[in-house]
């Protein structure tokens, strides 16, 4: 065994002197910490849990009128983008009308005038 060994089993085994010390030490700062506690307390026990009741509902009250607000920004936000493309989608559908009747008014009058430049559909029976 070497010297450091020695010197902390000796310690260890001096008796139930070194664990009371410790024991007693600490009972000891609690004791006195526990009394500074009581007397810098800055409110009694019932002050102090209203106090922490009252924060603790501005808190919650604050936290919900944030989220309402927030809610009602994002709201907006979503309704906004919607109406954006309700509308494109009904310039797009618009557009793509108006070209089609013009083709459509195009291919017709092509086909009145006999220009045989317009192909038969193949829907269309021929009767030569």
């Amino acid at each position: 065994m070497n010297a450091y060994s020695e010197t902390v089993d000796s310690n260890y085994n001096a008796g139930s002197n070194y664990s009371a010390g410790a024991l007693s030490a600490f009972v000891v700062g609690a004791a006195i910490g526990a009394a500074a506690a009581l007397i810098l307390a800055p409110a009694t026990g019932r002050d102090t849990r209203a106090f922490l009741k009252r924060r603790g509902n501005e808190l919650g009250h604050d936290a919900m009128e944030r989220g309402r607000e927030t809610l009602r920004a994002q709201s907006e936000r979503v309704k906004s983008a919607l109406s954006t493309g309700w509308d494109k989608a009904g310039s797009a559908v618009q557009h793509a009308r108006e070209r089609g009747e013009a083709a459509y008014r195009e291919v017709r009058e092509s086909r009145q005038q006999g220009d045989p430049s317009v192909m038969r559909t193949s829907y269309q029976r021929t009767t030569e």
